[in-house]
């Protein structure tokens, strides 16, 4: 940031750049087929010895000369002006390196002037053959500078060989230096038939106008025709790089393109009823309407050629924030207001005080190039009116990974954050929301009395995140199940599957539902719940489980919570209600999601759920030929959560989703589920079959934990979890605090499904489900532990043996560690 910004608003830098130069090219591209138009135009007047076709040439001259030396020699002026304003860096750059290609197109372009002047000023003054050669001399000067500027065009484009040798032949001459000139030289062609429509219309003799009209229709016709396969070289000849992002993942590339496909046929359907079916109605309206059309289409190729360098200036060379590609490293992650000579000085320590002025500065040297502020064009307002704080830091710290037509946010976390506060606070006016806390409600338990049975029950998952909007399923299920074990007491206690039934419902509703007996275990069909109501946010619904005999009579009852919620963040990035007023996806950010999917993956699950049907994300993300719905969600949302500890995964998950004893001493998701960069690695090096996995890895660093992403084992989603054993080894007291990158086998040995080594009671039974474990922070979590022994503990722990033995046990029968005494 070598130079002075220029501070813009309304209208931003992108606005200015595609006004003056889609008009100025549109205009200088007239002037080199122009030209070749004037003077075939005049020596056909010789041949047919025709005054008032010659008087026509004459008029078209003086309309030529006004529009290409006057109008377009101004909006040439403004196009260095707005670029050393916009991109003082890149500027420079390209007069540097390209001097004496810019001297000798300033000679053309003197030499345009000079010929032009004499053409027009000559007329009836100067012998006819030497008329004409003025005019042909006035064409080779302007194709000449056609020649000359497309070079440094195409160059900042597709740079080549340049980028490493510096070469001025290897920059001029570049990938797309051929293809691009042959394509622009038939635009010109087909520009002089199109304004030649328009000057056409002045002509009075019915005959003559006739035949100008097909003359400029073979003009157009032939320069649309062969622009066509021009372009597909032009397309053809794109490095590798350039042609993936402007074809398989720029949306706004593919919205120009739709409008150059869109606009394509209608100009030359225009030009061919110009010709054949009304050359003697043509008038001036239509002429300009059809102009205006090749406006748009040429102005779309302009639109997709400068997209298609973003995120650059000069490609590989210099962002579109003048920011140099080989400075890039050392601003990123450290203060950017250090590099930034012209901030300042007060910026260069972020505080509460400052934190507003950082943040607009930021924007005004990092965004306002492109971006503008409520106006016309990439209004940066409307592209993040979405996000809260936390979302919009998360998008900019992924900025240029995914998104690669923008440039990686470049400065520390503090400035980050200034930024994505500036953003959304200021600009967007961002109400920072606070949570709505968990309902409260009386759930005193007691003890209950002794009895032949006992009945032990939790849920098979600490917390359930269901989406419950009715447009996206990102889940498979929708709720969340309840596992029960019967236990006959005695001396040596049995577990009881047959002879007996269970049901459970949740409590204040009259719905039942039947638990089916398993492997020792009984399992509750899916219950479905709904977090939030008009009563307020209760993600822990109290469950009332009872065991009966055959004949109906309850042996025995308890009582659990069966978690489920459906306050997810993603209002965070996606928009809409947040989860203090509503629960859930609101409509708004559902199909923020989707359009964002679509956009991205060109899919039409837009449409779909405006057809009434609801996109279910498992029936694709399968794991086999898409991304599994974890592998997918991780591996996405990694590449702009990385680095933030536990922080990442509450930006998505409620934080009530981790409520058990390890909370309470410290722990965090990251000790078992690693850093989400690490978690997103490992998931997705267990579908390295699938393509897509290896697009996201390559967009994952490892955090410190790790060198390198080879560290890190695959694993599957929900079939392969941190095991508790690699803290707890020989189920002692911990001797460590991370068990990532230990996954166990199969599924069988979860903790959810596992069981005692010497006993079929499951671990779950005496100790909760996880993420709950006993005991938890939430006193919804530890009814059943209360009501079986009158605090919150394991099952059988701290000489409470009795629960289920006649006598106090001597040595831990289900596994060391037990803490009998």
């Amino acid at each position: 940031m070598e130079y002075p910004i220029w501070h813009l608003t309304a209208l931003g830098g992108g606005f200015w750049i595609a006004l003056i130069a889609t008009v100025h090219v549109f205009v200088a591209q007239f002037a080199v087929g122009g030209g070749l138009f004037l003077v075939v135009s005049e020596r056909q007047a010789y041949k047919s010895g025709s005054e008032e076709l010659l008087e026509y040439v004459r008029k078209h001259s003086k309309f030529f000369l006004l529009l290409t030396m006057v109008f377009g020699g101004v909006t040439g002026v403004a196009i260095w002006f707005i670029i050393s304003l916009l991109s003082p860096q890149g500027t420079l750059t390209l007069i540097r390196q390209f001097v004496f290609a810019w001297a000798s197109e300033w000679v053309c372009f003197a030499g345009e002037i000079v010929a032009l002047l004499v053409y027009f000023y000559s007329w009836k003054k100067m012998d006819r053959r030497d008329h004409m050669r003025v005019g042909w001399l006035y064409f080779a000067f302007a194709w000449m500078s056609l020649f000359l500027v497309n070079g440094i065009i195409a160059f900042m484009l597709t740079p080549g060989g340049w980028l490493e040798s510096g070469s001025f032949w290897q920059g001029f001459f570049n990938d797309t230096f051929w293809p691009s000139l042959l394509f622009r030289t038939f635009i010109c062609i087909m520009l002089a038939g199109l304004f030649g429509y328009v000057t056409s219309t002045w002509i009075k003799d019915t005959k003559i106008r006739c035949s100008m009209v097909r003359l400029c229709s073979l003009w157009t016709l032939v320069g649309f025709l062969f622009m066509l396969p021009c372009g597909w070289w032009y397309i053809k000849a794109l490095p590798a790089a350039q042609s993936e992002l402007m074809f398989d993942q720029s949306h706004r590339i593919h919205y120009f393109m739709q409008w150059f496909q869109y606009l394509a046929p209608v100009v030359f359907i225009g030009g061919l009823i110009m010709s054949f079916c009304m050359p003697r109605k043509v008038k001036l309206s239509g002429a300009v309407l059809l102009l205006i059309l090749a406006l748009g289409l040429t102005g779309s190729f302009e639109f997709i050629r400068e997209a298609g360098r973003k995120p650059f200036v000069i490609w590989g060379y210099m962002y579109s924030n003048s920011v140099l590609v080989d400075k890039a490293a050392e601003m990123q992650g450290n203060s950017f207001f250090k590099h930034a000579k012209w901030a300042p000085e007060d910026l260069r320590q972020i505080t509460d005080k400052n934190r507003m002025d950082a943040g607009r500065w930021l924007f005004q040297m990092q965004c306002a190039s492109c971006h503008s502020i409520g106006g016309p064009l990439n209004d940066i307002k409307k592209r993040t009116s979405k996000y809260s704080p936390a979302g919009m830091d998360a998008f900019l710290s992924g900025m240029g990974k995914l998104s690669r037509y923008m440039p990686p946010f470049f400065g520390d976390k503090s400035e980050r954050m200034a930024l994505a506060d500036y953003i959304t606070e200021e600009l967007n006016g961002y109400n920072h929301a606070s949570p709505q806390g968990i309902t409260q409600k009386d759930n005193a338990v007691q003890k209950a009395a002794d009895g032949e049975y006992v009945l032990l029950a939790w849920p098979l998952q600490g917390m359930s995140i269901v989406s419950n909007d009715g447009m996206i399923q990102f889940a498979s299920s929708q709720g969340n199940q309840l596992r029960a074990q019967l236990i006959l007491k005695g001396d040596s206690p049995e577990v009881i599957t047959d002879d007996v039934s269970l049901v459970c419902r949740v409590k204040g509703s009259a719905n039942e539902y039947k638990m089916v007996a398993g492997d020792g275990y009984f399992e509750s069909e899916l219950i479905i719940y709904k977090s939030t109501t008009a009563d307020g946010y209760d993600p822990l619904p109290v469950a009332e489980v009872e065991a009966r005999d055959s004949d109906g009579k309850v042996i025995a009852s308890t009582v659990t919570d069966v978690p489920a919620t459906s306050r997810m963040n993603c209002y965070n990035c996606h928009g809409g209600k947040s989860f203090s007023e509503t629960g859930g996806l609101a409509d708004s950010t559902a199909m923020d999601i989707l359009r964002t999917h679509d956009r991205d993956n060109r899919t039409d699950f837009c449409s779909l759920v405006e057809k009434g049907e609801q996109v279910k994300c498992s029936s694709c993300h399968n794991g086999k030929s898409q991304l599994g719905v974890s592998a997918a969600l991780h591996g996405f949302h990694a590449v702009y959560l990385s680095g933030r500890s536990n922080d990442a995964c509450t930006m998505c998950h409620p934080p009530e989703s981790m409520r058990g004893f390890h909370t309470s001493v410290g722990l965090e998701c990251v000790n078992c589920h690693g850093y989400i960069e690490d978690q997103a690695i490992a998931l997705l090096k267990g579908e390295a079959s699938v393509h897509s996995s290896g697009r996201f890895l390559k967009l994952l660093a490892t955090s410190s934990d790790f060198n390198s992403a080879e560290e890190i084992n695959p694993r599957q989603a929900w079939k392969q979890e941190p095991d508790c054993l690699t803290c707890h080894e020989d189920f002692s007291d911990p001797i460590a605090f991370s068990a990532f990158n230990v996954w166990n086998g199969d599924k069988a040995e979860l903790y959810s499904n596992r069981k005692g080594d010497m006993s079929a009671i499951m671990c779950a039974a005496c100790h909760d489900a996880p993420h709950a474990v006993f005991p938890s922070e939430n006193e919804l979590d530890n009814m059943g532990a209360i009501r079986l022994m009158g605090e919150a503990k394991p099952v059988g722990s701290g000489g409470t043996c009795t629960v289920c033995h006649e006598n106090e046990m001597e040595y831990p029968a289900h596994h060391p560690g037990m803490g009998l005494e």
